[in-house]
């Protein structure tokens, strides 16, 4: 689930998740859309990945995540 912290400003000012540029961001939303309004997948083992929409899906993901836990560690603040 993508919350406000997972988000950030990049050079132009534009509002994207934390390590991937506008066009990734928007990808990522995209392809999310595709997902959730796809059939149920077969049955697959835990690590398999079938559709193409899933492995970039992932991969757009797993890059956000990597950049997201630092910038989160050294961001945080008191409230």
């Amino acid at each position: 689930m993508i919350k406000d912290d997972d988000y950030e400003l990049d050079r132009f000012g534009n509002r994207v998740l934390i390590g991937l540029t506008a066009e990734e961001t928007a990808e990522y939303f995209r392809l999310e859309e595709i997902i959730r309004k796809s059939m149920p997948l077969p049955q697959v083992t835990r690590n398999e990945w079938v559709r193409p929409e899933d492995c970039r899906w992932l991969e757009l993901y797993e890059k956000h995540e990597s950049a997201r836990r630092p910038f989160l560690k050294s961001s945080k603040t008191m409230h």
